[in-house]
């Protein structure tokens, strides 16, 4: 069997939604540009500004995924799936750059007042357009994602899912500055990178422990699981971490058989048990004296 071909289906199943994603998140962001030059709605641009980090992620997630499908390598053993756990990452790089420009323009907009264009219904309609865009592209992106274990997937519909939240509170300050009070735009342009900046903590919890090879099992629960093998008699030096593809289980094991041909196959016992209770994992199991 090749060991390829499932991650060649999962890159052509992600490329599929990043493309389509691609499309929709383009027109989103024309519409918001063209909204926010037409009103010179600081919230509205702001809103425009994080679109346009959705469409970047979609760009590099489909750079990135080239390289994070290749099977492993010499010098890659483990593959190569981290660069999209870092691809994933790297948005919030794009997120902190949306944040600083978006308050700072709006510190100095509460600073400097200027007088809005008048109330357009246009402009109201436009937004409850790509509103209603957003909320596909963040469902569709976010099931998507958790069917295919996808951290780039879960990421930007994560980001995608706080794009709803800002074209409600842009939506509502139509209203206030139609009646006048202009110091709306700039207060709901803050309160916008607040959401901005939640999403980019939410990326960094979910990739860090990956790039960082935390612990994905307790000691505890694995040696318990490998204990329940018949002749195994200890388990120590247990080591795990979880990948974007596949997750590792190490362990060492002492056992009753004293030759060895006996040994390895409770060894294989073990290695089934533990993809049995953990999924289809890769098992590394070492038999000690």
């Amino acid at each position: 069997m090749n060991n390829t071909q499932p991650i060649n289906n999962y890159s052509k199943e992600v490329k599929k939604v990043l493309w389509i994603i691609l499309v929709l998140n383009l027109f989103v962001l024309l519409i918001k540009i063209f909204a926010g030059i037409m009103t010179r709605s600081l919230s509205i641009l702001g809103d425009a500004a994080h679109s346009a980090v959705d469409t970047i992620n979609n760009i590099v997630g489909l750079i990135v995924l080239k390289y994070a499908t290749e099977p492993p390598d010499t010098k890659h053993p483990y593959g190569h799936g981290k660069f999209e756990t870092l691809a994933a990452f790297g948005i919030v790089i794009f997120l902190a750059i949306a944040c600083v420009e978006i308050v700072h323009g709006s510190i100095n907009r509460l600073i400097h007042p200027v007088k809005l264009p008048l109330f357009k219904t246009e402009v109201v309609w436009l937004l409850i357009a790509t509103f209603i865009i957003n909320i596909v592209v963040w469902i569709y992106e976010r099931n998507i994602g958790r069917k295919l274990k996808s951290d780039l997937l879960i990421a930007d519909s994560s980001h995608t899912g706080s794009d709803v939240l800002i074209t409600i509170s842009v939506l509502a300050s139509q209203f206030f500055i139609a009646h006048g009070m202009y110091w709306i735009d700039p207060v709901v342009a803050i309160l916008i990178s607040f959401f901005i900046a939640k999403a980019g903590y939410e990326i960094v919890i979910s990739t860090v422990p990956i790039l960082v090879d935390e612990a994905w099992l307790e000691p505890d629960i694995v040696s318990k699981a490998v204990l329940s093998v018949k002749d195994v008699v200890d388990c120590y030096d247990v080591y795990s971490r979880r990948g974007p593809y596949s997750s590792f289980v190490e362990c060492k094991i002492k056992v009753v058989p004293k030759d060895l041909f006996t040994a390895h196959q409770v060894a294989d016992e073990v290695e089934d048990k533990l993809k049995s209770e953990f999924g289809n994992c890769k098992v590394s199991v070492h038999v000690e004296p």
